[in-house]
C-alpha cells in the first residue's frame, strides 16, 4: 500500500519561516519533520511514500529525501502548481493503488495506522477518516437557555462527541474521480462522497495529533521534544 504525503502547501501561517524553508523541513528536536512522518509510516509497514509538492518545494525536499534509501522507504515525487489538496491527488492519480492511504504533511502522531487499515477494508469503506476524541477546544463553550442565562462553561474542553479530523485518511481509488484540481479534500471532496451516500467511515482513536501550521503548535511539540515526551 502506498502513502500519499501532502507537502505542498504554502504554509501562509508560518510566515516568515516558510519563505526560508518548506514545512515538512522544519525542524522539531534531533529530526525534520518529514523524516518524523516517514518513520511513523516504515513502523506501520508502508514503505512506498508519493510526495505531493509544488514546484517551489521540489528542489529541496528532493535533495534532502532523494529515493528514500536512507530511510528504509521508496520515494516518488508527483510535482503541480499548488491546486489544493484534492487537485495534488488528481495530478498523482497514475502514481495511486487501489486503496492508498492521504497524510497530511504538517500532522504528527502515532496512532495505530495498521488497525486503520484493517478496519477500513473490514467495513469496504470508501473512506475512512481518522478522528481524534481526546483533542481540546481552543476557546471556551457554554449552554445558554431562552433567556441567554448562561447554564453551562467549560474552558477548552475534550468533546468526545465531536471527534476532530486528524489528517491521516485511507481511500479508494473511486474517490480520485471527486478529486478535481484546486478543490479540498475535506471542503469539496469528502461532502459530496457523504452526498452521494459512499461509505465513509471514522476510525475513532484516543490519540492525540498536533498539527505544526502554527506557531502555537509548533512550539508545543517543540517542548515536548525537548522534554523527551515526544511520541511519535
Amino acid at each position: 500500500m502506498k502513502a500519499a504525503i501532502l507537502a505542498g502547501g504554502a504554509g501562509t501561517r508560518l510566515y516568515p519561516l516558510t519563505t526560508y524553508v518548506p514545512k515538512a523541513l522544519i525542524p522539531v528536536g534531533n529530526r525534520h519533520v518529514i523524516e518524523y512522518i516517514i518513520e511513523y509510516l516504515r513502523r506501520n509497514e508502508i514503505q512506498d511514500i508519493i510526495m505531493l509538492v509544488s514546484n517551489s518545494e521540489i528542489d529541496l525536499l528532493k535533495n534532502h529525501l532523494q529515493d528514500g534509501h536512507r530511510f528504509g522507504v521508496r520515494i516518488e515525487y508527483s510535482t503541480a502548481e499548488r491546486v489544493g489538496t484534492a487537485g495534488a491527488l488528481h495530478v498523482a492519480e497514475d502514481l495511486l493503488d487501489e486503496t492508498f492511504i492521504v497524510y497530511y504533511g504538517d500532522v504528527l502522531t502515532n496512532l495505530d495506522l495498521r488497525e486503520m487499515v484493517k478496519r477500513h477494508v473490514a467495513k469496504q469503506a470508501t473512506c475512512t477518516l481518522a478522528m481524534s476524541t481526546s483533542v481540546p477546544i481552543d476557546y471556551g463553550v457554554a449552554r445558554v437557555d431562552k433567556d441567554d442565562r448562561v447554564t453551562y462553561f467549560e474552558e477548552k474542553p475534550v468533546l468526545k462527541e465531536y471527534p476532530v479530523s486528524m489528517g491521516v485518511n485511507v481511500f479508494e481509488r473511486e474517490v480520485l474521480s471527486y478529486c478535481k484540481p484546486n478543490t479540498d479534500i475535506a471542503q469539496q471532496v469528502i461532502p459530496n462522497l457523504l452526498k452521494d451516500g459512499k461509505a465513509i467511515y471514522a476510525y475513532l482513536t484516543d490519540k492525540r495529533h498536533y498539527d505544526i501550521g502554527t506557531f502555537k503548535s509548533l512550539e508545543e511539540v517543540r517542548q515536548l521534544a525537548e522534554s523527551n515526551n515526544l511520541q511519535f
